[in-house]
């Protein structure tokens, strides 16, 4: 499933996580123990209060639930411009349900499948996309096995 992201918006992202000193975990990144505070490394399944925020890659989390957005992983959280939410996120054109009610779950569960996902996207990756692309738009082709950035 192709979705596009607006590219502006992307690149604002980005530069809030690459600014930031502290970043959050995903729920995999909770697995990694090279990210634990010191003597919080004993249990295979990390709870967030054991993350060291500082030892996290600056990044983009990659969102499917209640449609698909990319949202900066830096502290503290980026509001939006409008101060309504407390994380400004940039949704897939395709599948954000303010904008596209009817059709933005369908495109999730084509993306993402049935399950709710979060998949980390390093800096440097998202810079390279950003670098490659022209135009306005940032594309992305998502199954539940994949990932490829369009350029």
């Amino acid at each position: 499933m192709i979705v596009t992201f607006d590219r502006t918006l992307i690149a604002r992202l980005l530069a809030h996580a690459e600014v930031a000193s502290e970043r959050r975990a995903t729920l995999t990144q909770l697995f990694d123990k090279s990210l634990r505070k010191p003597g919080h490394g004993a249990r295979e399944w990390g709870r967030p209060e054991d993350i060291d925020p500082a030892k996290i890659p600056a990044g983009l989390w990659l969102v499917g639930d209640h449609g698909i957005y990319m949202m900066s992983n830096g502290l503290p959280l980026l509001p939006s411009d409008d101060g309504q939410k407390p994380n400004l996120c940039a949704y897939a054109r395709e599948a954000d349900p303010a904008q596209n009610a009817g059709r933005a779950h369908d495109v999730k569960r084509q993306a993402f499948g049935g399950d709710d996902g979060c998949e980390f996207l390093e800096a440097a990756l998202v810079r390279r996309a950003l670098s490659k692309v022209s135009g306005d738009t940032l594309r992305l082709n998502i199954t539940p096995e994949t990932l490829e950035i369009l350029a």
